[in-house]
């Protein structure tokens, strides 16, 4: 008797591991079948720009503001906005402008604001965990149109870890916006994963 339990108990242990390495699988839009309608993720950038962009501008830049994201699942596209203030960080005045009779002064600092907006189809599921996004931004420079970056490549990418699923936020542009956000992703955190209503 007890023989023929055994190969019972393992073929329950393979159609169990089979069955997990199936969910593994799913598709980004599957991943979200606990939600009914659209997920809206949000948070904040907390970020430097390189110490100097490929466009000669000074840096580094402190970049900071709240974003948002929503994927729909049933369409697998996903909007992105996010509103950011830049200006020139205390890096920049301890190394650049160190020797101006008066380094720390606010409006040597060059703050402007960026409102970012995109509408992609690009969703990839990442190994993982997470996802990512990309697509073509659309970036103004103190609410107007920003002579060096109109529009260029975005990429958003979402992970987190076994505590939280959703943790982390990373922004990377790609040409000619690169030229000063800089080339390496620009870092935030998510605070919040709601379903739309």
């Amino acid at each position: 008797m007890k023989s023929k339990a055994f190969p019972w108990a393992a073929i329950a242990v393979f159609v169990l591991a089979a069955n997990i390495g199936a969910l593994a699988q799913n598709s980004i839009q599957d991943r979200f079948d606990r939600f009914g309608g659209p997920i809206v993720f949000s948070g904040q950038i907390n970020a430097y720009s390189p110490q100097t962009g490929t466009t000669g501008t000074m840096g580094p830049y402190e970049v900071r503001g709240p974003w948002s994201l929503k994927f729909n699942r049933y369409t697998g596209t996903a909007e992105f906005s996010a509103a950011v203030d830049m200006e020139l960080s205390d890096g920049w005045v301890l190394t650049t402008n160190k020797n101006s009779p008066t380094p720390f002064d606010p409006s040597a600092r060059n703050a402007h604001t960026h409102h970012i907006t995109m509408t992609a189809d690009e969703v990839t599921k990442l190994d993982g965990g997470g996802f990512q996004v990309d697509g073509t931004a659309f970036v103004t420079l103190n609410g107007g149109p920003t002579p060096f970056a109109q529009k260029s490549h975005l990429t958003i990418v979402i992970t987190g870890g076994s505590d939280v699923e959703f943790s982390n936020m990373t922004m990377t542009f790609g040409k000619p916006a690169s030229g000063h956000f800089g080339i390496e992703p620009l870092s935030g955190v998510v605070r919040s994963v709601n379903e739309e209503r």
